[in-house]
C-alpha cells in the first residue's frame, strides 16, 4: 500500500514538473513570437521581463500579461485590447494612443507613464499606481479607476464620461478641460486638483468627497442650479457652466474670467463690473443683461445675444464678435471703432454716451455734435480732432491728447481731465463747469473758459 502511495505521488510529481515545463517552454516561446514579429495575441507572458523593449505597433490583444515587467518599455499604438496587464510594471512605459479597451490593468504600477491619447475605454485600472501619469486626451470613458492613485497626473482633455473613480486619489492632478461627465467620485480626492473647464455636470458627490470651496460652488450649479443662491462677487474662475440656466442672476462682480459658458442662458442677469475677459460665451444669450462696467476684453462672443444689454462702460477690447452676433447697432460701432479703427474718420452727431474707449485713437476724426456723454477716453488720442459742440460731460478724459483739437462750444461739464494736454486746443464758450483741470484743480461754474 505504501508503494503504490509512493508510485502515485512520483506519477503526480512528475506530471507537475512536466506541465510546469511546458507552461514554461510556452511563455519563452511567446516571448520569443513577440520580439520576432511584433505579432503575438492571446499569448501567454506572465512575468515576463520586457522591460526596455520597443513593441511599438506590437498587437499584444487578449495576452496575458500578469506581473509582467514593462518598466521603460516602448508601446506606442499598440494593441492591448483585452488584456490581463493586472500586477504589470509599467512605469515609465511610453504607450501613447495604444489600444487598452477593457484591458485588465488592476493593481498595475503605471507611475510616470505616457498614455496620451491611449484608449482605456471599460478598462479596469482599480488600485492602479498612476502617480505623474501622462493621460493627456486618453479615453477613459466607464473605466474602473476606484482606489486609484492618480496624483499630479496629467488628465488633460482627458473623456472619462461615466467613469468610477470612487475613492481615487486626484490630489494635484490636471483636470482641466476634461470630461467627468457621469462620474462617480464618491470618496475621492481633489485637492488642489486643476478643474478649468472641467465638465462636472452629473457627477456624483459625497461627504468624503475632497474638494475646494470654489469648484464644490461651480458642481452645486452644474448639478443643483442656482435656485437661493446669491452669486453677488463669486469668484468662478475657469469654470465650466456649459447650457446652464442663469437667468437673473446675480453676478454683479464675480469673477467669470477664461469660464466655458457656451450656451448659457443669463438674460435679464445682473453682471454689473463681472469679469468676463477670455470668457467662451458663444451661442449664450445675454439678452437684457445688464453688463455695465463689465470686463469682455477677448471674450468669445460669436452667435451671442446682447439685444438690449446695458453695455455701458463695458470693456470689449479684443472682444470676438461675427456676423450672427445680436448686438444693438450703437455698441457695434464703439466694438468696430475699438477693434477696427474707422475706414472713413467721422463720427459726427454719433451716439457714444457710455461708451468704453480707454486709449483709443481717435486723431483727426470729426467728431462735432456727437455724444460722449460719461464715455471713458482716459488715455485717448484725439489729437487735431474736430470736437465742435460735442457733449463730453462726465466724460473721463484723464491723460488725454487734445492736442491742436477744436473743442468750441463743447461741453466738458464734470469731465475729468486730470493729466490731459489741451496744447493748442481751441477752447471758444467750452462748458468747464465743475470739470477737473488738467492741472487737477476744479473749474468753478462761473461761465468763464
Amino acid at each position: 500500500m505504501a508503494s503504490l502511495t509512493l508510485k502515485t505521488l512520483t506519477i503526480t510529481l512528475i506530471t507537475f514538473l512536466f506541465l510546469s515545463n511546458s507552461v514554461q517552454a510556452a511563455k519563452e516561446e511567446d516571448v520569443e513570437k513577440l520580439l520576432d514579429t511584433q505579432e503575438c495575441p492571446v499569448c501567454n507572458l506572465i512575468e515576463a521581463g520586457l522591460g526596455g523593449e520597443n513593441l511599438n505597433g506590437a498587437n499584444l490583444e487578449g495576452s496575458n500579461l500578469f506581473k509582467a515587467d514593462l518598466s521603460d518599455t516602448e508601446l506606442a499604438d499598440a494593441k492591448l485590447s483585452g488584456a490581463n496587464l493586472s500586477e504589470a510594471k509599467l512605469n515609465n512605459a511610453k504607450l501613447p494612443r495604444a489600444t487598452l479597451f477593457r484591458a485588465n490593468l488592476q493593481k498595475a504600477d503605471l507611475q510616470e507613464s505616457d498614455l496620451q491619447g491611449a484608449n482605456l475605454k471599460n478598462a479596469n485600472l482599480r488600485l492602479a499606481n498612476l502617480i505623474k501619469a501622462n493621460l493627456r486626451e486618453a479615453s477613459l470613458q466607464e473605466a474602473n479607476l476606484s482606489n486609484a492613485n492618480l496624483q499630479e497626473a496629467n488628465l488633460e482633455n482627458a473623456q472619462l464620461v461615466n467613469a468610477s473613480l470612487e475613492k481615487t486619489n486626484l490630489q494635484q492632478a490636471n483636470l482641466e478641460k476634461a470630461s467627468l461627465k457621469g462620474s462617480n467620485l464618491q470618496g475621492a480626492n481633489l485637492k488642489e486638483a486643476k478643474l478649468f473647464r472641467t465638465d462636472l455636470r452629473g457627477t456624483k458627490f459625497n461627504a468624503q468627497t475632497i474638494i475646494e470651496d470654489k469648484w464644490l460652488l461651480v458642481w452645486e450649479l452644474v448639478n443643483k442650479g442656482i435656485e437661493g443662491k446669491d452669486l453677488a462677487g463669486s469668484d468662478l474662475t475657469g469654470a465650466n457652466l456649459e447650457g446652464l440656466n442663469l437667468e437673473k442672476a446675480n453676478l454683479k462682480e464675480a469673477n467669470l474670467a477664461e469660464a466655458y459658458l457656451f450656451l448659457v442662458n443669463l438674460r435679464g442677469a445682473n453682471l454689473t463690473a463681472a469679469k468676463l475677459n477670455n470668457a467662451e460665451l458663444r451661442y449664450a444669450d445675454l439678452s437684457n443683461a445688464d453688463l455695465g462696467n463689465a470686463d469682455l476684453g477677448n471674450a468669445e462672443l460669436g452667435n451671442v445675444n446682447l439685444e438690449g444689454a446695458n453695455l455701458n462702460r463695458a470693456n470689449l477690447r479684443r472682444a470676438k464678435i461675427n456676423e450672427q452676433t445680436r448686438l444693438d447697432p450703437k455698441w457695434r460701432l464703439v466694438w468696430e471703432i475699438i477693434n477696427q479703427g474707422l475706414e472713413v474718420p467721422d463720427l459726427r452727431g454719433a451716439n457714444l454716451q457710455n461708451a468704453n474707449l480707454r486709449g483709443v485713437n481717435l486723431s483727426n476724426v470729426r467728431l462735432s455734435g456727437a455724444s460722449l456723454y460719461n464715455a471713458d477716453l482716459s488715455g485717448a488720442n484725439l489729437e487735431r480732432s474736430n470736437l465742435f459742440q460735442t457733449d463730453l460731460s462726465n466724460a473721463n478724459l484723464e491723460g488725454a491728447n487734445f492736442q491742436g483739437a477744436i473743442l468750441d462750444s463743447a461741453n466738458l461739464q464734470g469731465a475729468n481731465l486730470k493729466g490731459a494736454n489741451l496744447t493748442g486746443a481751441n477752447l471758444n464758450q467750452v462748458n468747464f463747469c465743475g470739470a477737473i483741470m488738467p492741472d487737477g484743480s476744479k473749474k468753478s461754474c462761473d461761465n468763464s473758459p
